[in-house]
């Protein structure tokens, strides 16, 4: 990542949180921890953040704690014709009448430039997809209860017991931060428990990641590749993320980036 993408992202990551550790930049950003600090520095002199042992802050700290991870806003910017390409391949695999979840997310988001003409029962925690397909398709849209995250654009319900627990869909659709042999994997423990809710509340579950996210790591795991039916990429992936896939015995669907 260029060094004025990074500072981009550092300086979104201290808007939305008290503190931004050096670790959980170094993570999001897939930097090295020493790279991390002297872009801190360097912002600390501009005075765009403020240093503090261990991370960094914003001039004027939030009061409402995000979640861990890149901003939506963020996310948008990266990989954004591939993630369309990949979006379009899931919806291929839509016809009128289905019920389906998709969680929120980037590349999941892009889904819905591609249902406008589909009819469909969709339950979905993004935001983003809500609003896009109540005011451009013919879907029924149902949205869990619970706190708007801004900066994620997702709606994340703090009760064990919601409209998901009652809820089974044709196909399941996520995203991730990260995938290996571990697993899916996401960055914050609360996106990863309200996945988790939909995992078993499908007959099919897709994952939709473009390829950079075979390098993304991470301690919260959604599931292990085997509970996954579909994954769908792009072709930048590498011969080795490909076996981690079919070993597993998911479906891999590889699709080219969109020209422009």
């Amino acid at each position: 990542m260029h060094e004025i993408e990074r500072h981009r992202v550092i300086l979104s990551e201290v808007d939305v949180r008290p503190i931004a550790t050096v670790a959980h930049l170094a993570n999001v950003l897939g930097a090295s921890e020493a790279t991390v600090r002297r872009d801190i520095g360097f912002l600390d002199k501009e005075k765009k953040l403020r240093r503090v042992r261990g991370g960094a802050e914003a001039i004027n700290p939030p009061s409402d704690v995000s979640l861990l991870g890149r901003p939506y806003s963020v996310n948008q910017t990266i990989n954004t014709d591939v993630k369309r390409s990949i979006a379009k391949a899931a919806v291929d695999l839509l016809s009128d009448n289905m019920s389906i979840m998709i969680s929120g997310g980037t590349t999941t988001s892009a889904m819905s430039e591609y249902m406008r003409g589909l009819k469909l029962q969709v339950l979905t925690n993004s935001f983003s997809i809500a609003d896009q397909l109540i005011k451009k398709s013919k879907c029924s849209v149902t949205v869990p209860s619970g706190k708007i995250h801004r900066e994620q654009n997702i709606i994340l319900s703090p009760f064990p017991n919601d409209i998901s627990n009652h809820t089974y869909a044709d196909i399941l659709f996520i995203g991730a931060y990260g995938v290996s042999s571990h697993g899916v994997m996401e960055t914050d423990p609360q996106i990863v428990q309200a996945v988790m809710k939909l995992i078993n509340r499908a007959d099919q579950r897709v994952l939709l990641v473009d390829s950079t996210k075979f390098q993304n790591r991470s301690s919260m795991i959604i599931c292990p590749l085997s509970q996954i039916d579909i994954v769908i990429t792009d072709d930048g992936i590498d011969n080795k993320s490909k076996e981690v896939i079919e070993s597993a015995g998911c479906r891999l669907i590889i699709v080219e980036k969109q020209k422009q």
